[in-house]
C-alpha cells in the first residue's frame, strides 16, 4: 500500500514556511519600531527647545536629530512638534505623549543597566543628592566601602539647595539620601539610620537637667535655614506650646553652626551625627530640652518600579551592611558641669 499524501504535505509545509518568512519581511518593512534613540532625541529637543542645541548635547548632527524626529512622527502617524518662532515646541499630541515617552526611555535604560549588571562590575557615574550633614558625617565610610567594591565607579554628590524630587523624576540623579520624619511614600525607600536631632551647646553654657522651651529661649539660638526640616520640627514644637521660635542666627551649613557652638555663641539645633565626636571628647554638650530629641531618620530614595542599576545596587548593598552596625549616636555622655 502506498500513501501518496506524504510528498504533497512536505511541499505544503515548505510553502507555509516561505509564506511566513514573507509575512515577517513585509511586517518589518511596513511597521517600524520606536527606538530609545528617537525618544531620547525628542525629549532632549523638548528640554532645550532647539534641534541644534539638542544635537550639541547628544553629540549628533542636527540633520540626524531631524531625521529621527521625522521617523518617529511618521511611525506614530501624528505630528509631534510645531514651530514657535525660531524654535520648535511639542504639539498637543506630543505633550500628551511626553510622559509615556519618558517612561519608555527610563524602561529602556533600566534594561540596559540591568543587562550590564549581569556580566560586569559597576562602572561609570553614580549621581547622588544628600544634605550637607550626610555628605560630611555619614557618606565618607559608605564611599570608602564602595571604592573597595567597585573601584571603577565614580560618585558625584550634590547637596542643598537642590530640587532632588524633580531631578529624580528627570533621571538627573540616581538616588537621594533624605533625612525626614515623614518621608514621601511615592519613592522606593531604603532605611539607613535613626538620626535624632538635638540641642547642643558649649560646656560653659550647659545647664543641669532638662530645659523648658521658655528657659531655652533665654539663650541665643542658632538653627538651620528657614524651610529646613530640622527647623520646621522645632517651629512646630514651639507653636504647640504657644511660643514662637526666634533664632538669633541661622545658617544653611551645619558645619558653620558647629563652629559657632565651639566658639560658645549660643545653643543650636543639629543632627546628633554632626556633633557626636565633639560630645564624646567633651568639647560640646547635649543640652536636654523638653520634647526632644526630634525623631528623624535617614533614607535612600529612588524611583519606584525601577530595577536598580549595578551602580545603585552596589550602593544598596553597602548601606544595608553598614546600617546593621552601631550608629554611635543613640546615647549622649553626661557632660562635666561647668555652667551655672
Amino acid at each position: 500500500m502506498t500513501f501518496m499524501h506524504s510528498q504533497p504535505t512536505k511541499m505544503t509545509n515548505r510553502k507555509k514556511a516561505n509564506n511566513f518568512a514573507w509575512i515577517q519581511q513585509e511586517f518589518r518593512t511596513k511597521v517600524q519600531v520606536m527606538t530609545p534613540r528617537q525618544v531620547r532625541s525628542l525629549i532632549t529637543v523638548t528640554e532645550t527647545g532647539s534641534i541644534s542645541r539638542a544635537a550639541e548635547q547628544l553629540h549628533l548632527a542636527p540633520s540626524s536629530i531631524s531625521a529621527q524626529l521625522r521617523e518617529l512622527s511618521g511611525e506614530l502617524g501624528i505630528p509631534l512638534f510645531e514651530s514657535a518662532g525660531r524654535n520648535i515646541v511639542l504639539s498637543t499630541a506630543g505633550q500628551a505623549l511626553l510622559p509615556h515617552f519618558r517612561t519608555f526611555l527610563q524602561q529602556a535604560e533600566t534594561i540596559v543597566h540591568h543587562a550590564h549588571h549581569l556580566h560586569h562590575e559597576p562602572v561609570g557615574e553614580l549621581r547622588l543628592f544628600a544634605p550637607s550633614s550626610m555628605c560630611i558625617y555619614r557618606l565618607p565610610p559608605v564611599i570608602e566601602a564602595m571604592q573597595q567594591q567597585a573601584p571603577q565607579l565614580e560618585i558625584t554628590l550634590t547637596h542643598e539647595p537642590f530640587d532632588y524630587q524633580n531631578a529624580l523624576r528627570q533621571r538627573q540623579i540616581d538616588a537621594a539620601i533624605l533625612v525626614s520624619q515623614h518621608p514621601e511614600q511615592h519613592w522606593q525607600l531604603e532605611p539607613l539610620r535613626a538620626e535624632p536631632v538635638i540641642f547642643v551647646c558649649h560646656p560653659q553654657r550647659h545647664q543641669r537637667g532638662e530645659l523648658t522651651l521658655p528657659q531655652l529661649q533665654q539663650h541665643p539660638l542658632i538653627t538651620t535655614e528657614p524651610g529646613c526640616s530640622y527647623r520646621i520640627a522645632a517651629e512646630q514644637h514651639f507653636q504647640s506650646r504657644g511660643l514662637h521660635l526666634n533664632p538669633r542666627q541661622s545658617f544653611a551649613n551645619v558645619e558653620v553652626i558647629r563652629r559657632c557652638l565651639l566658639a560658645n555663641m549660643g545653643m543650636a539645633l543639629l543632627p546628633a551625627c554632626v556633633v557626636q565626636e565633639d560630645i564624646t571628647r567633651g568639647t560640646l554638650c547635649h543640652q536636654a530640652v523638653e520634647g526632644t530629641p526630634y525623631p528623624f531618620r535617614s533614607l535612600l530614595a529612588y524611583p519606584k518600579g525601577q530595577i536598580p542599576s549595578s551602580r545603585l545596587e552596589c550602593l544598596l548593598q553597602v548601606i544595608r551592611a553598614q546600617s546593621q552596625q552601631p550608629a554611635g549616636t543613640a546615647a549622649f555622655p553626661t557632660p562635666r558641669h561647668t555652667g551655672p
